[in-house]
Order: structure tokens, then C-alpha cells, then sequence
């Protein structure tokens, strides 16, 4: 399976996220999976629940890994989003399960 996530250059809070932080996710990114592509950064809009609009600029991450480790990828994505301060983070699984919006707040 390929995994896509979205690490955004800064926090919901309109903080500016460092890049020793960003290297810092690569690399638990691509000791974890064995590797990794980054693209970007790119532009993005969401709205919220609540109807609050996220006009975002972002890195696209993409990793090939086992589809027997997709909750081992999902936890990650999710952690990478507290971290971050992100209220949801995308989650995309291409060759597997589709796409997820991963709400941080309800994840375990």
C-alpha cells in the first residue's frame, strides 16, 4: 500500500512549524517505513465541522509499506498531527482502504 499524508508548514495556531522539526518527522518517517517521497509545499482549503475554513500550504509524504502495517502508518500520521497542533490530519491509503480525515482530537 502507498500512505499520503499532508505535514503542514505551520500549526492551526498560525505558527510557523521549524524545519529541524520537519527533518525531525522525516526521519521518524523513514526509520519507521524504510523511506519516504516529499513534495511540496503545496495549497490546500478544508472547512471544518464548526465551518471554520482552513486555507493551508503543505508538504505531500508519501510511503510504500506493507498493507499489514496500516494501523502502524494511521498512529503515526496521527501522532505526527499532535505534534503539530493540527485539529485533522488527511490520511489517504492508495491499493488498500481509501481515504481518511483523522479527526486528533478523537484519536486514539
Amino acid at each position: 500500500m502507498i500512505f499520503i499524508t499532508r505535514v503542514p508548514t505551520h500549526r492551526n495556531d498560525g505558527t510557523p512549524i521549524h524545519s529541524d522539526e520537519l527533518e525531525t518527522i522525516k526521519r521518524r518517517v523513514w526509520e519507521a517505513f524504510g523511506g519516504l517521497s516529499i513534495d511540496g509545499p503545496g495549497t490546500g482549503v478544508w472547512v471544518a465541522d464548526d465551518g471554520t475554513v482552513y486555507d493551508e500550504t503543505s508538504y505531500i509524504l508519501q510511503v510504500h509499506c506493507d498493507r499489514a502495517r496500516y494501523q502502524e502508518a494511521r498512529e503515526l500520521v496521527t501522532q505526527i498531527g499532535r505534534q503539530l497542533g493540527q485539529q485533522a490530519m488527511y490520511f489517504e491509503v492508495r491499493y488498500f482502504a481509501g481515504v481518511d480525515i483523522i479527526d486528533i482530537s478523537d484519536a486514539d
